[in-house]
């Protein structure tokens, strides 16, 4: 009896192959070439450079792209250092992607980063052209940071074009984003490493922004701006 299988895999959300496999065996042959294709892609794919000076109010994260890629995000951690922790997600998809060679320089309000640089390093990062590099549970969680900033977004041109129509008053619009901002608050501690918590701490920081910056801009200047965004975030690789 002959057995057709069919099958689509998937890496950081682009789908890499479909396979049609005769049997069985066939079958787990092309999956151990497919993971193996993946290994060698990411070790391809280098980290970003990290450099780290102390300063007198904090530290200075110089991150240098060592990638053909523009580096759209990446996530710079403490690691494994007594009794502190520190984690910078950042993504730079809809504002400025770190072209090829080049350097960004981050001021950070914590001081212990610059004064413990052995400890800090740089956990994952995201690529223009989808690929990643690091560790690979790190680099899932920058993209479902990402998809999080993306449905936030959605919503935030919603909830604005809604009171855009019914004439509301901009401040009650103001008030209203803060009231949401408040919600997301995490309950209680919990594990502020899980994929959960670090989506709604930037949903939260989406959100409470953009309440921030509606008091300076016009709602016709707000939406236009979350349009853009949107749009960069649903074009964005890997596929959201």
């Amino acid at each position: 009896m002959q057995i057709v299988f069919y099958g689509d895999f998937f890496w950081g959300g682009e789908v890499w192959g479909y396979y049609r496999c005769m049997s069985h065996r066939t079958f787990l042959a092309g999956l151990a070439g497919l993971l193996l294709a993946f290994s060698a892609a990411a070790a391809e794919a280098p980290l970003p450079e990290l450099r780290i000076e102390p300063t007198g109010g904090g530290s200075i994260f110089y991150v240098r792209n060592a990638s053909a890629q523009p580096l759209t995000a990446y996530l710079i951690e403490l690691v494994d250092y007594p009794g502190s922790s520190y984690s910078l997600w950042q993504d730079d998809l809809t504002n400025q992607p770190i072209p090829p060679g080049g350097e960004k320089r981050i001021p950070v309000a914590n001081m212990t980063v610059g004064a413990v640089p052995d400890y800090v390093k740089m956990r994952a990062a995201l690529y223009a052209d989808g690929s990643s590099a690091g560790i690979p549970e790190k680099a899932a969680q920058l993209v479902a940071r990402r998809r999080t900033v993306l449905e936030t977004t959605r919503h935030l041109i919603g909830r604005l074009e809604k009171a855009q129509s019914a004439g509301t008053a901009k401040a009650s619009v103001v008030a209203e984003l803060k009231q949401w901002a408040a919600l997301l608050e995490p309950a209680g501690k919990g594990n502020r490493n899980s994929t959960a918590a670090v989506s709604q701490a930037a949903a939260r920081s989406l959100v409470a922004d953009s309440a921030s910056r509606l008091d300076a801009v016009s709602l016709e200047e707000m939406l236009a701006g979350l349009r853009t965004a949107e749009r960069a975030l649903a074009a964005s690789k890997p596929a959201l």
